[in-house]
């Protein structure tokens, strides 16, 4: 049976996290579709309290596309790691 190559990081440590700019921290998951979901979620949160459509419509946009590039910078530099 293969022995596992213990590592010194804690689990959390190997995970790749992204944050918003609210401090909110999200696990980046290779399931792009659950991801954008997750993502979708976390930009409802800002914008729930703004009354004004037009402007919780450029919020959640803004906070959308900050995350996803997020995520792919995230990506990005986990696989340069890896490579």
């Amino acid at each position: 049976m293969p022995k596992k190559i213990a590592s010194k990081k804690k689990p959390l440590e190997r995970l790749p996290l992204v944050t918003c700019e609210c401090g909110f921290k999200m696990l980046v998951i290779p399931d792009l579709d659950e991801m954008a979901r997750c993502i979708e979620a976390h930009c409802i949160t800002h914008v729930t309290s703004e009354s004004d459509l037009e402007k919780a419509q450029t919020e959640r946009c803004r906070i959308e596309e900050l995350l996803t590039q997020e995520v792919l910078l995230s990506i990005v530099k986990r696989n340069r790691v890896k490579g």
